[in-house]
């Protein structure tokens, strides 16, 4: 499959992706951090900045849309047979970063005073995750390409012995 079809479908399940994590984890955190019995979809600080609390979400909702476009969609940098893994790795890590801290600022996540240490505290979270979710990747295809591998040895093995045969 191109690479451009793989970015199209990747990216139209990571907007979908994003809108549902996004509006799950803001929903979760700024109804805890608040904690007067409402349930925020968004920031405080966002609704105010916005003047209208609809298009506060509206308008986080689609930005975590394509915070998962970029996620998703930017995983087809492995797809390119010219780049080492550590180099895919790389680019898309600090992508992901990257646009992660466009996000947060935008939506105004860390605004309150403890702000920098919540923020901290997620980047880690997420560099464990990324780490653990690369690992995991790398594991899969490890294992499908062992099982190729043996695959093949079977197929000379048995090449070999009806060579000899006849």
């Amino acid at each position: 499959m191109k690479i451009s079809h793989k970015f199209v479908i990747f990216s139209s399940l990571g907007f979908g992706m994003g809108v549902i994590i996004g509006v799950m984890i803001c929903a979760f955190s700024a109804t805890l951090e608040y904690a007067d019995g409402n349930l925020y979809l968004c920031s405080k600080e966002l609704i105010e900045a916005v003047g209208n609390p609809l298009a506060a979400f509206t308008i986080q909702a689609f930005a975590s849309g394509l915070y998962g476009i970029l996620g998703m969609g930017g995983s087809v940098v492995y797809s390119i047979e010219k780049w080492s893994i550590l180099k895919c790795t790389v680019i898309h890590y600090l992508a992901v970063i990257t646009g992660f801290l466009v996000l947060a600022f935008t939506m105004r996540w860390f605004g309150d005073k403890d702000g920098l240490v919540s923020l901290f505290i997620t980047l880690g979270i997420m560099t464990v995750a990324y780490i653990v979710i690369w690992i995991a990747n790398y594991l899969s295809s490890k294992s499908q390409l062992d099982q190729i591998n043996k695959e093949l040895d079977e197929l000379k093995a048995l090449e070999i012995k009806g060579a000899t045969e006849a």
